[in-house]
């Protein structure tokens, strides 16, 4: 059983400070504590913000308690928030002809056609913003052809008034979408990650070495039992790096050491042409350094690659390949909140880092605070064991 931990958390592409993300880790973790009829203690949180402007980095301590044992988890949150922040910042044009520019940057390398051979569901996502837009575009076109239709003005004048139109009820309708389906969002996601893969962005290296030194400096002054790199959606490509970079630089092996990604989108920028220094990291993590990795995924989630390999999917054929796990969210939520979330394919991805509603065989939280090492994880695909007291009659666990 594990008695000490030590956790490097990487979020995934959300325009929210780091904060906000502990706040829903504790706000989750207490949830899923009273599932499994266990008690959880977090430190009081008062002077995160201080820690996280410094540093880039923020720390929940917490500890678990069930019958007969008591688990104590160091959670070391590593911040890109202000990186994402920066390009949701930009005026509405300029996120949306970057985004154009990224979409068409992974079309023309050919890495749109190997999400389609590795996870054709992703291509969905791929797709999305370019479908919005094409709505929007027609919307306009046909008020500008119903203004052209009527308008009074003969001439170069109505036709001048006609195209304005429809070019306003084109923005309008673009950002009539952006609130309810976070299309700039998606397009910043896009530019991102065109800047990484093309290492357009210096402040995002800078960030990935100070992560992995910061990686280095704590896992030399831990006693923890375990140490895991656990990473969600666009932060495993950042979460990989950092560690190759800590493992280069002679990161302490005496402990045990995994990788925990969920609903990854590694392959992402991974499976672009200019991303060699990702691939050469997985290659370093799995083959060279034969760190154990699970890579839990998500049936009806379109934001992660179904049915990848972190290692396999890249041509990474040496070394041990990481254990992908495969869950289906209506098993660890209620039947009216799978009901409500369902089609809000963003909701859905959150999924991975959001509470339980019920004992089930994944919780992005008892991986992480539970009493069990990880790696009993990737073997037997369940969280739901002993020494954790069993379900109350009719709550077994669903896998």
């Amino acid at each position: 059983m594990i008695e000490k931990r030590l956790v490097f958390v990487f979020p995934g592409f959300e325009p929210m400070p780091i904060t906000a993300h502990m706040d829903r880790f504790a706000r989750a973790a207490a949830r899923t504590a009273a599932l499994w009829d266990t008690r959880l203690a977090i430190e009081p949180t008062d002077r995160r913000a201080e820690t996280e402007a410094a540093t880039h980095r923020g720390v929940l301590r917490a500890e678990l308690t069930g019958h007969g044992w008591r688990t104590h988890t160091d959670l070391v949150f590593c911040d890109w928030s202000d990186l994402i922040l920066a390009y949701a910042g930009r005026s509405s044009l300029r996120r949306l002809f970057s985004g154009l520019a990224g979409l068409g940057d992974f079309l023309v390398t050919g890495t749109v056609f190997r999400y389609a051979r590795v996870s054709w569901r992703y291509l969905f996502f791929y797709l999305f913003p370019l479908a919005v837009l094409a709505g929007t575009l027609f919307g306009g076109w046909i008020i500008g052809g119903l203004v052209a239709a009527l308008a009074p003005l003969p001439g170069p004048a109505g036709l001048l008034v006609a195209v304005l139109a429809g070019l306003a009820t084109a923005w309008a309708l673009l950002l009539y979408a952006n609130r309810r389906l976070h299309v700039l969002t998606a397009m910043d996601d896009w530019a991102m990650a065109r800047d990484f893969c093309r290492d357009r962005n210096p402040a995002i290296t800078r960030r990935i070495d100070a992560h992995a030194e910061a990686m280095r400096h704590a896992v030399a002054g831990t006693e923890a039992d375990e140490i895991v790199v656990a990473a969600h959606s666009l932060g495993a490509s950042l979460a990989v790096l950092a560690l190759d970079r800590a493992l280069a630089a002679g990161l302490r092996r005496d402990r045990p050491l995994q990788v925990l990604t969920v609903g990854s989108s590694l392959m992402k920028t991974a499976l672009h042409p200019a991303a060699g220094a990702q691939r050469r990291a997985v290659r370093e993590i799995v083959v060279t350094h034969a760190v154990p990795w699970i890579d839990v995924q998500g049936l009806s989630d379109p934001i992660n690659f179904y049915r990848s390999d972190p290692a396999r999917s890249l041509g990474i054929r040496e070394g041990e390949a990481p254990t992908v796990v495969r869950i289906r969210f209506k098993r660890l939520v209620t039947t009216a909140t799978y009901r409500r979330i369902k089609r809000d394919f963003f909701r859905l991805h959150r999924q991975f880092v959001l509470a339980v509603e019920r004992r089930s065989a994944y919780s992005f939280h008892m991986l992480l605070l539970g009493p069990r090492p990880l790696v009993d994880y990737g073997r037997l695909e369940t969280v739901d064991l002993p020494p954790l007291s069993p379900p109350a009659t009719g709550e077994g666990a669903r896998p």
